[in-house]
């Protein structure tokens, strides 16, 4: 949009204070803001957001109902294995518990991504895990009755039928405001689960009976009391049923499946019956027991997943028509917006012109123009801040003088302390020397003018006077090798950088003397070449020092010792890795690395300059970062990044390869 479209608007906003436009949006907005409020956040995005939960739990259910199915078959034919039927049963049984593993495995990451992972939903998955994991390792048979290894086996199944609870509360499925819904999903949950058990039960309790020679007194009160049982149970689900029935209206499929499950436990009630409890002449085999069984079970599951299908058309149809409330209204706030969006935008775009200014003045002064300032360009808060912020500026620019010659002093000082305490060391020993020879000879003069000068006083004095010239001229190289030390640190400043040099070559070129005085260093250097304008000298010194600092301290007492160098090359900058396999450094030594004069093997005659002329090197010569990382007895790496392109280049052309 052309912004001069709203000037009215924003002259009419710079005449206002902050607070002020913001009432006025809001005097305009409350009528809209109401409504929007009440009717579309209350009534229709609450439903919207619920509908959604509970799909999400339908889906979740139709994911878990194949599971439950199948440790539901997986139960009922592990608890033949005491009377080992046959090799066939064996295999399935061992096959179906390779199976399920991976089923609840996929299980517990299908449910992770349909529903919200509560800690209850986290929780019960952890335990059907365990469940399931105790009867997979288990290698011996449940000792004990039918009941027993039935209740033993039964456990993941509850264990999964549980977890359907709390993702029907969970996703409020089990509260759901349409009648049909609460009384289906009450039914899944809560009601069809008995009538599983009990029929599961019947088929294993059954199949077991008749893998016996004959049927037991004990084997058949106990199928008489499980049929018993499972009877009260279908006429308790009939009754369940006949009262839903009464919200279906015109589903007769729901109905007819209803309907459906209740004959078929009831068929299965009477086959047991028919076929063992009434003592008929011929019994069947327990795999024709067992296969009639598993046939009808697998017709009553087809409506368990009509059921969730039935469902989760209802929760949808909901949803789509709950959406076309919230566009429908999206429509009608919109339009009472239309009318005060020309001042908003135009308050809008003096906001964002006015902040984008203060931006671009707050970076030039975090950039060190401690000379800038903002016009004074409205009445409102932002022209109190940008007084403030011009003071602030004024305030910064004096602080800043007083903080670089307080920063002078400081730097001075410490640099003064170091130099003092490392000279200090030589030049006292070069001092005593000199005291220790001029009192021997005092002490040889003496005993010449006593006349009682003899050979070995004679002999004593001349190798006393060596040493002490060995120890003084030691001490004097150490002093002018401090002196040149310090002299380094000043000629790092000192910048000649040149355009367009190889990096690669530049490394090579750093490491290879020092390659051919340790053969026993493994080097590598992996990455392309890349140009980058440099300083020769001041780089070369930097990964020399480093290498030979690693070598020093890392690799001293280290097996097949290995130096890398990385080189990564982005658009603006190259960076440069520089690791070993030492011992490391510890976390406590890591941040004092680059101070002055900080080692750890002054006793060996080190001052502690060399990182520290590396960072003042690469920080401000190389207009660069540097850092480092350690672990200890693993590795120690620097890393260093430096632009790749330069102005103050000088047009030298430098073939590194003439050196190597």
């Amino acid at each position: 949009m052309n912004k001069r479209f709203f000037d009215i608007a924003m002259n009419v906003s710079k005449q206002m204070s902050f607070a002020h436009k913001f009432m006025a949006i809001i005097a305009m907005l409350s009528i809209p803001l109401l409504f929007l409020l009440v009717v579309l956040l209350i009534d229709t995005n609450s439903s919207i957001q619920k509908t959604q939960k509970e799909i999400q739990g339908i889906q979740s259910l139709e994911v878990l109902i194949s599971t439950i199915y199948r440790i539901q078959d997986f139960r009922d034919h592990a608890v033949l294995q005491e009377v080992n039927l046959d090799n066939e049963l064996l295999k399935f049984i061992s096959d179906e518990k390779h199976f399920i593993s991976t089923q609840i495995e996929q299980l517990s990451n299908t449910l992770f991504v349909q529903q919200p992972a509560s800690n209850n939903i986290k929780s019960q998955i952890e335990s059907i895990k365990s469940e399931w994991q105790v009867l997979n390792e288990s290698q011996a048979v449940m000792r004990g009755g039918i009941e027993s290894q039935f209740l033993h086996f039964d456990k993941a199944v509850l264990e999964l039928q549980l977890l359907a609870k709390v993702i029907t509360f969970e996703s409020a499925l089990i509260h759901d405001d349409s009648p049909i819904n609460f009384y289906l999903i009450n039914n899944f949950v809560n009601e069809v689960p008995k009538i599983y058990k009990n029929i599961g039960f019947l088929r294993a309790a059954g199949a077991y009976a008749l893998s016996m020679p004959s049927v037991d007194s004990y084997t058949y009160h106990t199928l008489e009391r499980l049929a018993a049982q499972t009877e009260d149970n279908i006429a308790l689900n009939n009754y369940s049923s006949s009262h839903i029935a009464l919200y279906l209206n015109e589903d007769s499929d729901i109905k007819d499946g209803m309907t459906g499950l209740l004959n078929s436990a009831k068929t299965l009630l009477n086959y047991t019956y028919e076929q063992i409890l009434d003592e008929p002449e011929i019994l069947p085999t327990w795999k024709e027991y067992l296969e009639f069984y598993s046939n009808e079970i697998n017709i009553m599951r087809e409506f368990d997943i009509n059921i969730l299908k039935y469902v989760g058309i209802q929760l949808k149809n909901r949803s789509s028509e709950q959406k076309f409330k919230f566009a429908a209204l999206v429509i009608v706030t919109s339009l009472l917006y239309f009318i005060i969006v020309y001042f908003v935008y135009g308050i809008y775009l003096q906001l964002k012109e006015t902040l984008s200014n203060y931006s671009q003045k707050a970076m030039a002064l975090a950039q060190g123009d401690l000379d800038t300032r903002i016009n004074l360009m409205s009445k409102d808060e932002f022209g109190d801040l940008a007084k403030t912020f011009n003071e602030m500026a004024e305030v910064i620019s004096i602080n800043h003088s007083k903080l670089v010659e307080a920063e002078k002093v400081g730097s001075l000082s410490r640099m003064i302390t170091g130099v003092a305490h490392e000279i200090n060391t030589p030049l006292g020993i070069i001092i005593t020397s000199y005291s220790l020879n001029k009192s021997a000879i005092e002490n040889l003069n003496n005993h010449y003018m006593n006349e009682e000068l003899d050979e070995d006083d004679l002999k004593e004095f001349i190798q006393s006077s060596q040493d002490i010239e060995v120890l003084i001229d030691k001490n004097l190289n150490k002093v002018v090798n401090l002196i040149e030390t310090f002299k380094q640190v000043n000629s790092s400043l000192n910048v000649s950088p040149q355009k367009g040099v190889e990096l690669l070559s530049l490394i090579e070129f750093a490491y290879l003397p020092i390659e051919e005085s340790h053969k026993d260093i493994e080097f590598t250097i992996n990455g392309s070449e890349c140009e980058i304008d440099t300083d020769v000298n001041l780089l070369t010194q930097v990964i020399s020092n480093i290498i030979e600092n690693a070598i020093e301290h890392g690799l001293k007492e280290t097996e097949n010792k290995q130096i890398s160098v990385i080189v990564k090359d982005s658009d603006e900058q190259v960076h440069l890795s520089i690791q070993d396999n030492g011992k490391g450094i510890c976390e406590g030594e890591i941040s004092q690395i680059f101070e002055p004069f900080y080692t750890t093997g002054r006793i060996n005659g080190k001052v502690g300059l060399g990182m520290h002329i590396v960072y003042i090197i690469v920080s401000q010569s190389l207009n660069g970062t540097i850092k480092i990382s350690s672990e200890k007895n693993k590795f120690t790496r620097l890393d260093i990044s430096l632009p790749k392109h330069r102005d103050d280049c000088e047009e030298i052309d430098i073939d590194l390869d003439d050196f190597i």
